[in-house]
């Protein structure tokens, strides 16, 4: 095809060496302006990689996937090898800052590496020129460096991604060393997993597709077959699946040891698991939304100088390119598997957070597609023009993205380490302290964490997701031993609002310390947030001392009910709403039933504290302890504001086990009252009852508006 480069058959190139030489010296670079912010010190630019130490720490130390000497196993690392490489690395010596150096120092070698593997594999499909602009061009780019000095496994992640490209080039189709690759890709992080199970797709379609009579070296797979006795053809069988296996193997490890094969990072940041309601259409909303800014960011579209402008397009003109070139079972692989990944990460409501992190190692892709699809112009000038203006634009954004890493590293030292080591000298030892930053808490701090966002203590993702009441409910079922003593928490950001803990009276009248940041804020856009610390979405951390006092207060009701309490249903609580079949039914798609926290005194001298759920159009719940034929009484604790005028948002319809009980009109409250309903004898049938609230007028505004707290039955 003409204008289309033929693949190189020379492999003596200099430009793998030279490319990974480049970012080797552009990482350190990086590492030098982090320093020179934090005047020595080294310090990450996120929370996320004393997540990481601390758990390799506890590796090292013979406690893997145990956050702290003696908790339950958690599955907050995202990062399984990485923590293992580091873990490894604590156990023969280095702790502390150095274990953090190791960390930093083997992103940099990872992105070095990943230089490397891009210019060899694009030598090898696009020639001498293709190798030197590919490895040039991964060398230079800004983000990955940003992510090889970060600590994270960004770089790792991009010399497995590479690394199992340039295996597959070599040795295809006797492949011994790319399912090994592969797998340990797969071990990496999900997103590696899917870019590995695309590459051993590609591996054994390739087997299948060799016939007699094809060039040297090349075996069909009836050949293949004959040639091995099966015994040996199914241990070949099995490295080619390699990837596949392992990966099912960590899951299925994750079960058994947590109860649950996802992690608790997808669990606590995924949007397939956000809200009490999984709503599909919103949730490919979501998704879709995440897909769009995700494209625009690599595109060039979005002001966060990710890739050059329109890099995207002629990236998938570079799979164009390969399919040109008789390449079509590895461009289904790369533009599959990079598809594949994209749409993973859109899942996550984290998906745009801290400079793209999850697509970095993906980027040296992305770029050697870019230099292919440069091929498809026919004219050499016209070629050259177009990847020197994608040069250009990258040797610009780099020292940007150095300054940023320096930056955000400035600002976790002024937050979450000063944070830590403030509770390291001040928390008394033996007391637990609940945070929304966890990393350097527990790297630092000495002390055990109850992780609010629940990546390091099982069962707080799902509640936080669901608001402070939820959450609330989590930590008050903790055993009284092991619920924290004091809380470190943002006073607001972007998350879960920890800090309404507050309105349940449990973080106490006011703050033992709060750290604000003093440093400038350094938005890039609004569509391209970074940390927090940075943009200033979580300025203000405050600590305070527990206050358990109200603990148990809202179990009773308010007020004396009519005759003997046979159920009780405390809205917000996880566990027992599940007990009593709680949900609701909104008439409006995207509305959730968020949890609420609230509290008041109801008779003198007795504050309750309590949680409950904002509900919009109804609920259903079933109360036991009921006999046939007797009337029961429900007295719920509600709240609900004033109707506007005309409106009967404070209206519901009331149903028993289907069969409609008549209207009422909910009290006038804030932030509740409690209020009693009977229901007839006659349609009690049962030892127990399923109620719910709806509109008078189904599926027509205005619909009841109202937050539910808590139901009792009596009789």
């Amino acid at each position: 095809m003409r204008g289309v480069t033929p693949p190189s058959t020379d492999r003596s190139t200099r430009a793998p060496v030279v490319s990974g030489a480049v970012a080797l010296l552009l990482g350190a670079g990086f590492v030098a302006v982090s320093l020179a912010y934090n005047r020595g010190s080294l310090v990450p630019p996120l929370d996320d990689v004393y997540i990481h130490l601390q758990y390799a720490r506890q590796f090292g130390d013979g406690e893997p996937l145990r956050y702290q000497p003696g908790a339950e196993i958690t599955t907050g690392a995202s990062s399984l090898l990485w923590m293992v490489l580091l873990g490894a690395a604590h156990a023969v010596g280095f702790d502390g800052r150095w274990l953090l150096a190791v960390a930093v120092a083997g992103g940099v070698v990872g992105v070095a590496l990943a230089a490397t593997f891009t210019s060899a594999a694009a030598t090898r499909l696009g020639g001498r020129a293709a190798g030197w602009w590919a490895g040039l061009l991964t060398a230079l780019c800004g983000p990955l460096l940003w992510g090889g000095a970060s600590g994270m496994e960004v770089g790792l992640l991009a010399a497995l991604v590479t690394g199992t490209l340039l295996s597959y080039l070599r040795e295809r189709p006797r492949f011994r060393w790319t399912p090994v690759v592969a797998a340990l890709l797969a071990l990496t992080r999900p997103e590696g997993f899917l870019l590995a199970a695309a590459f051993t797709a590609a591996t054994a379609w390739t087997l299948l597709r060799s016939r007699p009579g094809t060039p040297p070296g090349e075996l069909s797979w009836p050949r293949w077959q004959r040639g091995f006795p099966w015994g040996r053809a199914a241990a070949r069988g099995l490295l080619v699946a390699a990837p596949v296996v392992v990966f099912a193997a960590q899951l299925l490890l994750f079960r058994v040891l947590t109860g649950t094969s996802q992690a608790n990072g997808v669990l606590a940041k995924s949007w397939l698991h956000t809200g009490f309601l999984h709503q599909p259409l919103e949730i490919a909303d979501h998704v879709q939304r995440n897909v769009a800014a995700l494209l625009a960011s690599l595109a060039g579209l979005s002001g966060q100088d990710v890739l050059a402008p329109l890099a995207l397009v002629v990236a998938v003109l570079g799979v164009a390119a390969l399919a040109a070139r008789r390449e079509r079972t590895l461009a289904v692989a790369l533009g599959g598997g990079l598809v594949l990944v994209v749409a993973a990460v859109a899942t996550l409501t984290t998906a745009m957070w801290q400079d793209l992190r999850y697509l970095q190692p993906f980027l040296p892709l992305l770029l050697l597609l870019v230099v292919l699809g440069a091929g498809l112009v026919p004219h050499r000038a016209a070629r050259g023009g177009l990847l020197a203006v994608v040069l250009l634009f990258t040797v610009a954004a780099t020292p940007a993205w150095a300054l940023r890493l320096g930056q955000q590293a400035s600002a976790m030292r002024e937050g979450p380490v000063s944070v830590a080591q403030w509770i390291a000298g001040n928390v008394p030892p033996g007391d637990a302290v609940a945070v929304n930053d966890v990393g350097a808490a527990a790297w630092f701090g000495g002390h055990r964490t109850v992780d609010l966002v629940g990546l390091t203590t099982n069962g707080m993702a799902a509640p936080s997701l669901n608001g402070p009441g939820t959450l609330y409910e989590a930590l008050r079922a903790l055993p009284p031993d092991e619920r924290p003593q004091w809380f470190a928490v943002f006073d607001r950001w972007g998350g879960v609002p920890v800090a309404d803990l507050g309105r349940a009276g449990l973080l106490g009248t006011e703050p033992v310390i709060t750290f604000g940041l003093a440093g400038p804020a350094r938005p890039i856009s609004a569509s391209a947030p970074q940390t927090c610390q940075i943009d200033r979405s979580c300025d203000r951390v405050s600590i305070w001392r527990a206050d358990w006092s109200a603990a148990d207060s809202a179990q009773a009701p308010d007020a004396p009910v009519p005759g003997r309490i046979v159920d009780h249903l405390n809205v917000g609580d996880t566990a027992d709403e599940a007990a009593h079949g709680w949900t609701t039914d909104p008439p409006v798609l995207g509305v959730q039933p968020d949890s609420v926290l609230d509290r008041a005194v109801v008779a003198p001298g007795r504050l309750v504290a309590d949680s409950g759920r904002h509900v919009v159009g109804g609920e259903t719940f079933t109360l036991g302890g009921t006999v046939p034929g007797r009337p029961v009484t429900l007295t719920g604790r509600i709240g609900a504001g004033p109707a506007l005028p005309g409106e009967r948002t404070r209206v519901v319809a009331v149903d028993v086990d289907g069969r409609p009980a008549g209207e009422w009109t909910l009290p006038d409250a804030q932030p509740w009252a409690q209020a009693s309903f009977t229901v007839p004898g006659e349609l009690v049938t049962g030892d127990r009852v399923t109620v719910t609230t709806r509109p008078v007028a189904p599926l027509l505004a205005p619909y009841p508006d109202y937050r539910s707290y808590g139901w009792w039955a009596s009789r």
